[in-house]
């Protein structure tokens, strides 16, 4: 139906924040019109928007009188997750955003949405998915509580990786994932709030793979200093290049042999594994 502009508002049901800038969408609709209506709830005598905010706020700078939306009775729980799944599925979301939704949906029915199983289902993502991205949200405000200003992102720009004020999404799931690690559990409690935003710092800028590296060197040796952490992880290799991540205790075996012995650990785990190989019959 055509509702009227002034009868239509964004209510906390929306999984969006903001609505960013819409120059753009308001010059397509000022020349297309608005192709794709919204979703709306009836609250009262006016409309709650679900999906489709960014629209609205195109519209109204378009100067429409009236907006083509779909009307549909949902309770505040099916709102949420139609809003979480439209978004999610368009990628139109900030990880915050996506995650703050979430926490939102599962506060308010704990009975179809407490528990990542159920909120997973809901907004139609995989259980890892969700427990990632909430533990990533979780520790930007542990960033936060030592003073950086940092949020999570999905595609930073170059100038706020270098900066650290934006950490692309998945670096942010390593260090989540490395604070779990019981390596760094042992460390004393502030040695880890002091290394935590300094490793943070260190691979913001970092591709990916290189960030890994970094990682993966932290969870085998935290208490180093993470400037050598860095050094030794991103170390030129010689030979032919096999990323390998050692257990912990693995790792120092060979951290001790490689200092008894004179050698790079990289030329330790080559004689070892070229033994074992011959050994095993599968190398002569």
């Amino acid at each position: 139906m055509e509702i009227e502009v002034g009868k239509l508002f964004v209510g906390k049901c929306n999984a969006r924040r903001t609505v960013g800038d819409v120059t753009e969408l308001a010059r397509s609709i000022e020349e297309k019109g608005l192709l794709q209506p919204l979703i709306v709830r009836p609250v009262g005598s006016r409309y709650e928007v679900v999906v489709g905010s960014r629209r609205l706020a195109a519209a109204k700078v378009a100067q429409l009188k009236k907006i083509p939306s779909i009307v549909r009775e949902m309770d505040d729980g099916e709102a949420i997750s139609l809003s979480l799944m439209e978004n999610i599925q368009r990628s139109d979301l900030e990880p915050e955003e996506e995650a703050e939704a979430i926490l939102k949906l599962m506060k308010l029915d704990v009975k179809r949405f407490g528990n990542i199983k159920g909120v997973a289902k809901a907004i139609g993502k995989s259980e890892s998915a969700v427990r990632e991205l909430l533990e990533a949200y979780e520790l930007t405000f542990k960033l936060r509580e030592t003073g950086m200003k940092v949020h999570v992102a999905r595609a930073p720009s170059e100038e706020e990786r270098k900066t650290v004020e934006a950490l692309p999404l998945r670096h942010t799931r390593m260090v989540a994932e490395a604070i779990k690690t019981e390596e760094v559990k042992r460390l004393p409690e502030r040695e880890i709030e002091r290394k935590i935003p300094e490793i943070v710092r260190t691979i913001a800028p970092l591709p990916e793979r290189e960030a890994r590296k970094v990682i993966d060197r932290f969870k085998m040796f935290p208490e180093k200093p993470v400037e050598k952490i860095k050094e030794e992880a991103l170390a030129r290799e010689r030979g032919v290049a096999v990323q390998v991540y050692f257990a912990p205790h693995i790792a120092r075996a060979l951290d001790k042999a490689s200092e008894d012995r004179g050698l790079f650990m990289e030329e330790l785990v080559s004689i070892a594994v070229e033994e074992w190989l011959v050994q095993k019959g599968y190398l002569k």
